[in-house]
């Protein structure tokens, strides 16, 4: 029998407010949590989880580390306290490891956008404050990469666009796909009706869930829609609902919309609790994605969990998470687009198999599963 391990896992980044990443180290810890009764982890965490989070399993303790993300006291002070605890291996959920760190350590890289998707439509920095930032990136996440024993992804496409950049031996690389069913569980907080209210949403609509960052390619979405009621002027108007937190993107994003005229058909109803996106989806005719880049998707899934058809672009992973669950379009091709809504839009045999098939999709992926394949991950180093 192989002796106990001591595992750090960076936690900093833990919680719903740091997005995808967040989401993904919350569920990583609530489910290792249940499956380990074996190894011996510290749970390095911020001031505000550090007083509220409480663990069951008793070989779970949490240590105070409230250093920001991508700061200078995260290089300087982060290995202190790491050298403190004396692990056998440190799990980085996110490429932000220390470089003066020498210890044993696991990445997980989620996706590499930044490199494809960069420039000053991508940021609020000044120029020489966004190049000096980025190249910082470039030089932290080639070191993470390069010194890590594993590196962890959640896709088999990223996976490659890994080994293809960095030249990695694949065997250094293990895909876990995240979860998404936890979706499954969750009730609408309001009717339908009350929904629609709320955010001033008329039928029939179609929805996109997720930020406004140029990759996202909400905009050729938009021109879409446009050109879907162009074709299609004896229907109701199609309109576009966006769920998305309001930031900086957001406001470019509206001065965008007002130059190409699109304002009347699309619903800007900002950050949407779960409760009420699950009515929201109930009521939508399609969720549809545009993206050009994806780290995995998710949303996509949550919609499938609900019983929502997809209709997705083909770029990335998107095809490798969506599989035979979606309709797929050309994310640079706005007619394309317009098209594959047609082709949902009104169709009930061709909507109810897709959420047929949405379902079977969903049901591959379980953030559980993915803890035991990261488990697998701790145990063989």
């Amino acid at each position: 029998m192989t002796k106990p391990l001591k595992i750090v896992i960076d936690a900093r980044m833990y919680g719903l407010e740091h997005a995808g990443i967040g989401r993904y180290i919350l569920n990583l810890i609530k489910q290792i949590e249940k499956v380990d009764k074996k190894n011996e982890y510290f749970i390095l965490l911020r001031k505000k989880y550090y007083r509220n989070l409480q663990f069951k399993n008793k070989r779970f303790k949490k240590v105070m580390a409230d250093i920001p993300h991508y700061s200078f006291k995260e290089q300087v002070f982060l290995p202190g306290i790491l050298k403190k605890i004396k692990p056998n291996l440190v799990h980085f959920p996110h490429f932000n490891v220390p470089i003066f760190w020498q210890g044993k350590y696991v990445v997980t890289i989620h996706d590499l956008i930044k490199h494809q998707s960069r420039g000053m439509k991508t940021t609020t920095k000044l120029v020489p404050f966004y190049w000096l930032k980025y190249l910082v990136y470039q030089v932290n996440i080639f070191s993470a990469v390069k010194r890590a024993r594993k590196i962890i992804t959640p896709s088999k496409w990223w996976k490659k666009e890994l080994i293809k950049r960095y030249c990695l031996k694949p065997g250094k690389i293990t895909v876990t796909y995240e979860g998404a069913g936890e979706f499954l569980e969750k009730k609408p907080s309001l009717s339908g009706q009350a929904v629609l209210k709320r955010y001033g949403i008329s039928k029939p609509f179609v929805i996109y869930t997720g930020s406004l960052y140029p990759h996202k390619n909400v905009l050729r979405l938009v021109k879409a829609v446009i050109r879907f009621n162009e074709l299609n002027q004896k229907n109701s108007k199609l309109s576009l609902v966006i769920a998305c937190a309001r930031n900086v993107f957001l406001e470019r994003f509206k001065k965008e919309l007002e130059k190409k005229r699109g304002l009347d058909l699309v619903v800007l109803a900002g950050f949407v609790p779960d409760g009420e996106l699950i009515a929201l989806y109930q009521e939508a005719e399609a969720f549809v994605t545009p993206s050009l880049l994806e780290g995995f998707g998710l949303p996509g899934l949550e919609a499938m969990a609900i019983g929502l058809p997809v209709i997705s672009s083909n770029a990335s992973c998107l095809p490798e998470i969506y599989g035979q669950a979606a309709v797929y379009f050309n994310p640079l091709d706005i007619n394309d687009i317009a098209k594959k809504i047609g082709e949902v839009i009104g169709n009930e045999k061709k909507s109810q198999l897709l959420i047929k098939k949405g379902f079977e999709q969903v049901k591959k992926y379980s953030w559980q599963k993915m803890a035991k394949e990261t488990l697998r991950v701790y145990n063989i180093l």
